[in-house]
């Protein structure tokens, strides 16, 4: 990391605005940040920390408690800072937590923390990574430098006081910093990946050994020697079951086979019995069937007379039928001679109705002759209505506008908050796929990294399957080799390391476009808000929208009643309200003059004709008058006519009926003679015998239906039991109750064996099922054993649960540590005047304490090595210095590091002598020469004379500020 500007507001001790541009410092400078105590200088390095991770290099102040007291209150508390990383450039603006000035009124509110950071691209543009989330922009950065804030503080900025932390930090606080420095989380991964996999082994075996006892259990045996030696006991008894079973099911159906037989021959001696029996009930029935016979014969010789007689019947019927109509016809002349008298009678009231009849006609004249008048009257009315109506048309339109110009303020009111909403959630969704966006990215972006980090490791596997015994390293020099690197799993190619690069690129441009999205939702949100806070100065009503939309359909079905149409929405917006205020006017004077001619009108006719109709009903029922005593004289003219026809019609009828009588009575005198002879000629001694052998012709049906199925029935049990008695002669009836018997006791043997049988069978089953699940688990047993002592021994190693107890990774970590070590000793050693040397520790820890990565310091004044909690201040100084940049030094040779091109040092310099002020200077100016750059706060004089680039901070009663002073 390199930083390129800091810009402060507000903070700490600066009351304005303060920028740093570090570029004017010149490439790779070494320059020192000097001020009096309480200046300011420490704050330049809590602005920096504070705007990537939100906290200071102490950790002893919140960012809320960083604002300047002195600063105007206007003023907002806020860090800027923008830096290079690989190649790119970032910027990141962070505001504390603040009390600031209302927007509208008197007062403060709560300003919240955010949290803004941008990419700087090449072209001067910008891309968004971060819009306000304080806990994302922090992730972010330590996604992108690889550190979290106390890992920042301890490899790139010391703090004041705290410079001894990397030095006297144990091996698991070492651990996590150099693993996150040197990217070794793959080591750790492995450590886990086999310690789980070890687990989940161990976990298997145990379960297998309680499904071996579980299937034991499930058989009722202890062990699989007694699971053998029961096998061997069970399957000759089992055979010797099964063939006992065999012979008494042989039993069992002979037995049931006899029975069968028998039940056969008992139906049929039962059949014999019961058509024997059938046989003598038909010769009991057959004097029934005699008699029916004869009924059939005396029917059939009653139906050939039966003609005679119902010609007879016929004859009777015409007869009566003939004497009722002569009857009537006698009545009807009577009646109309009877109606002919009263229409006589009543012929004579014509003239009165004459009379009548010229009066109303003369009234019906008079009242026409008004008809003028009316229509005069009615067309001032019909003005009159006009007039009106157009009045109230032009009052309902300018209510209607008034109505109208309210409701469409307050709805476009209303529709711009509903679309503030709309919006908002759009933009909580575009937020949501950022999000999403950026984990995708994040993803991508770490398997790209552990694919590269595999590649470049696996690197070292591929060149160790080249090694030759006596032949030397391409990598140390060496002729030995015991423990080649080897790989356990397919290393990746560099086509899916590009693959993986391809992916983060497309995931990067899919987020970047993603916050583009927001930020134009964001933008669209602010304008629709504006837009809402004008359209709420035209509101002019406190009425809500709904009493509005009531009031404006109560108008529109006002409007129904009056025939006419209010304008649309367009029509009613262009229309003025002061030109439909004269309109009314000019209107409602036009109504006035037409009430004038109406009043007028009124005059010239009769009160009783004046209502609208009153003259048409006095006609109408005028004429209506004339028309029924019309329709009276003509009813009475022809009521007299039709009497007068019905007495000729009468008379008529009556002569017709007494002639037809007279033929029915000669019909019948010779009806009655036929039927006499015929009867007289037959073998009936009279029409009683006659009738009582008549039979219709369902009965006479049913007789001879029924005389025909006895002689069916007889002949079918004649020849039934006729063939039962051959079959059965010679044969004995079987003993049902002893062959049923024998049965059952075959039954109930079978069943006992095939319960034995049965029983031994599932018993032997189980046996053998038992043992090849047994033979299975074996296998499996096995198995598990086999990969259990390689990935078991492998996860001992691996998390050093064996030997020094030191894990893979800290292993890995101790050989990178020496590589640390030897160049901070090269450095230390300078500034010690060669007496002090870094080592690493290699004894064991006591307990389960972790171990391998502590450091110990050589004294070569004495020979011995000490803890390096026993160096004085200026001495631990000089080794944490030195451990620090020969840990940047380290970190910079390693492929896929973390770039440490920064370092800055708060104090410490004042515990040095003069020589070891000189040395340490020196050491620092050559790791400014490697491209590095460095910034020192310190009080030391001599190093204000030996820097003379510098960052002077400035301090009076009105606050500090920072001025740039070079040589």
């Amino acid at each position: 990391m390199r930083p390129l500007t800091l810009t402060l507001s507000a903070f700490g001790p600066f009351p304005g605005t303060e920028t740093i541009r570090f570029s004017d410092l010149g490439e790779n400078p070494l320059f020192l940040i000097n001020g009096p105590t309480g200046a300011g200088k420490t704050t330049l390095l809590d602005a920096i920390c504070f705007a990537l991770y939100g906290k200071t290099t102490g950790d002893e102040r919140e960012g809320a408690q960083m604002r300047c007291d002195l600063s105007p209150p206007d003023i907002l508390t806020e860090v800027t800072f923008a830096f290079e990383l690989g190649g790119r450039r970032f910027r990141i603006r962070r505001v504390p937590e603040q009390q600031r000035p209302k927007a509208k009124g008197e007062g403060t509110t709560t300003q919240n923390p955010e949290a803004q950071l941008v990419e700087l691209l090449p072209d001067d543009s910008e891309r968004l990574i971060v819009a306000a989330k304080v806990s994302e922009a922090t992730r972010e950065i330590e996604g992108l430098t690889g550190l979290s804030v106390d890992q920042f503080r301890q490899v790139m900025v010391l703090p004041q006081g705290q410079f001894r932390q990397l030095l006297l930090a144990d091996s698991s606080e070492r651990e996590k910093i150099f693993g996150q420095l040197f990217q070794t989380r793959i080591y750790k991964q492995l450590e886990e990946h086999l310690k789980i996999r070890a687990t989940e082994i161990r976990r298997e075996r145990e379960r297998q050994q309680q499904l071996h006892q579980g299937i034991l259990n499930g058989a009722e045996v202890e062990s699989s020697e007694q699971l053998e030696t029961e096998l061997t006991s069970c399957e000759p008894a089992c055979t010797t079951a099964r063939k006992e079973r065999e012979a008494k099911e042989t039993a069992h159906s002979a037995a049931e086979k006899a029975l069968t037989q028998g039940q056969a021959l008992e139906q049929n001696f039962v059949r014999w019995d019961k058509t024997a029996a059938d046989l003598r009930q038909c010769e009991e029935d057959r004097p029934r069937i005699d008699a029916i016979r004869a009924q059939i014969a005396n029917a059939e010789r009653a139906a050939k007379l039966a003609p005679l007689f119902a010609d007879r019947s016929r004859c009777e019927k015409d007869l009566a039928q003939a004497q009722r109509e002569a009857d009537e016809a006698t009545k009807r002349l009577a009646a109309a001679r009877k109606a002919l008298e009263e229409a006589t009678v009543n012929r004579k009231a014509t003239a009165q109705l004459q009379i009548e009849l010229k009066q109303a006609n003369e009234e019906l004249t008079r009242l026409k002759g008004y008809h003028e008048r009316v229509e005069g009257l009615a067309n001032a009315r019909t003005k009159k209505e006009r007039a009106d109506r157009t009045a109230k048309q032009t009052e309902l339109v300018l209510q209607f506008k008034e109505l109208a110009d309210r409701y469409l303020a307050l709805h476009n009111l209303e529709k711009k908050k509903l679309e503030v909403e709309q919006q908002q959630g759009i933009l909580a969704k575009a937020k949501e796929q950022e999000e999403t966006r950026r984990r995708e990215q994040q993803e991508r972006e770490e398997r790209a990294k552990r694919l590269e980090l595999a590649w470049h490791q696996g690197q070292a596997a591929i060149l160790a399957r080249e090694l030759q015994e006596g032949a030397p390293c391409p990598v140390c020099g060496s002729i030995e080799h015991p423990t080649p690197a080897h790989a356990d799993r397919e290393l990746p190619n560099q086509q899916q390391v590009e693959q993986a690069r391809n992916a983060l690129r497309l995931a990067t441009e899919a987020l970047e476009e993603a916050r583009q999205q927001t930020t134009k939702k964001q933008e669209r949100l602010r304008d629709l808000e504006r837009e809402a806070k004008s359209l709420q100065e035209l509101v002019t009503t406190d009425a809500p929208l709904d009493r509005l939309k009531e009031e404006i359909r109560a108008l529109q079905e006002e409007t129904k009643n009056l025939a006419f149409s209010l304008p649309d929405r367009e029509g009613i917006q262009h229309l003025d309200p002061e030109a439909l205020r004269a309109e009314r006017e000019s209107a409602r004077s036009s109504a006035a003059a037409a009430q004038a001619q109406v009043e007028s009108a009124e005059q010239e006719l009769p009160e009783a004709y004046r209502e609208r109709g009153a003259l048409d009903g006095a006609i109408a029922k005028t004429s209506a008058t004339v028309t029924q005593i019309e329709k009276d004289i003509e009813r009475l003219e022809t009521c007299f006519q039709q009497a007068t026809n019905a007495l000729t019609a009468a008379r008529t009828a009556g002569d017709a009926a007494a002639a037809q009588r007279q033929k029915a009575e000669t019909a019948l005198t010779e009806a009655r003679q036929c039927a006499a002879n015929a009867l007289a000629s037959s073998s009936f001694a009279d029409e009683t015998a006659y009738r009582s052998a008549l039979l219709d012709d369902e009965k006479l049906q049913q007789r001879k239906v029924e005389e025909k199925a006895f002689e069916k029935k007889l002949e079918q049990l004649t020849g039934a039991h006729q063939q039962l008695s051959e079959q059965l002669q010679g044969t004995a009836r079987p003993d049902l109750v002893t062959l049923v018997a024998t049965t059952a006791a075959a039954k109930e043997a079978k069943d006992r064996a095939t319960e034995t049988w049965s029983s031994l069978d599932k018993r032997l089953s189980l046996l053998l099922d038992t043992r090849k699940k047994l033979e299975s688990t074996a296998v499996e047993q096995k198995k598990l054993d086999d990969e259990y002592a390689v990935v078991g021994t492998l996860s001992d190693v691996a998390n050093g649960q064996t030997g020094n107890k030191i894990s893979l990774q800290r292993f890995v970590l101790s050989v990178l540590l020496d590589d640390v070590l030897l160049e901070a000793g090269h450095r230390l050693q300078l500034m010690s005047k060669g007496r002090y040397r870094l080592l690493r520790k290699e004894d064991r820890a006591k307990g389960n304490k972790a171990s391998g990565l502590e450091l110990e310091v050589e004294d070569a004044y004495t020979g011995k090595t000490r803890a390096v909690a026993t160096l004085s201040g200026g001495e631990s100084f000089m080794a944490a210095l030195s451990l620090a940049l020969g840990l940047s030094d380290v970190v910079q040779a390693y492929a896929g590091g973390i770039r440490l091109d920064t370092l800055f040092i708060d104090e410490g310099f004042g515990s040095l002598d003069a020589e070891s002020l000189d040395l340490a200077i020196r050491a620092l100016v050559d790791l400014q020469a490697t491209g590095r750059m460095i910034g020192i706060i310190s009080h030391v004089a001599e190093l204000k004379e030996q820097m003379p680039l510098r960052l002077d901070v400035i301090a009076d009663r009105g606050g500090s500020r920072v001025r740039l002073v070079k040589p």
